[in-house]
């Protein structure tokens, strides 16, 4: 029995399978039929390119807390970034191939996130640390793929940089959850006990963002 079938995957794109003896006009016809199931599943493939940090080549675009990063060719030899309030265009040069431009684009990226974080991370932090009564050491900022955000014994607290991805009510988890390490150094009963008590919904967020990764 001949089956036509469709797949899709992140980076790769869509593609049609075709069992031997079936002919283009039915080929057509039944990617024709699947039109609504292939554009909804390519929104969701879309989605994860996104959260996956794939596809940062020509043409990709990237929010991120402040900006709206979009990567654009251009016939100069040379990559440049044009800044316009919250929209960055980043040229690149239309000869550049796929597997240089992405890591171009990463690094780039990454360099927004930094700029970023040192402009909203302090001030955020010293807030809540004011509002609930904690006291940290120092701070500082990272680009790692191991966590969100960790809180040595001397009370220092490190945040990934990539906080600058997530909505405004995830940085604060991930910053209450620090600060609550400086308390609490385990993940024991009373740790999650104070949490909630800072921080409410802590397990709803806690949940949501298992939806984001710490890659660019």
């Amino acid at each position: 029995m001949r089956h036509l079938s469709i797949r899709m995957a992140p980076d790769k794109g869509v593609w049609v399978n075709v069992p031997y003896g079936v002919s283009f006009r039915e080929a057509e016809a039944f990617v024709r039929s699947q039109q609504e199931w292939i554009a909804e599943r390519l929104r969701r493939v879309k989605a994860v390119e996104r959260e996956m940090g794939v596809g940062l080549g020509i043409n990709a675009e990237v929010k991120t807390k402040f900006h709206v990063l979009r990567v654009v060719r251009t016939e100069e030899r040379s990559p440049r970034y044009e800044l316009a309030g919250r929209d960055v265009t980043l040229y690149i040069p239309e000869e550049t191939p796929y597997e240089r431009a992405e890591p171009y684009v990463k690094r780039f990226l990454v360099e927004i996130y930094r700029m970023e974080s040192k402009r909203y991370l302090p001030e955020r932090v010293r807030e809540l640390a004011l509002s609930h009564g904690f006291r940290y050491g120092r701070l500082s900022f990272r680009d790692n793929v191991s966590n969100w955000g960790s809180c040595s014994v001397e009370n220092n607290i490190s945040l990934n940089i990539k906080l600058m991805k997530l909505p405004d009510e995830l940085i604060d988890y991930v910053i209450l959850h620090e600060l609550c390490h400086t308390i609490e150094k385990n993940h024991s009963a009373r740790f999650w006990a104070l949490l909630a008590k800072v921080c409410p919904d802590c397990q709803e967020a806690r949940k949501r963002l298992r939806q984001y990764n710490t890659r660019v």
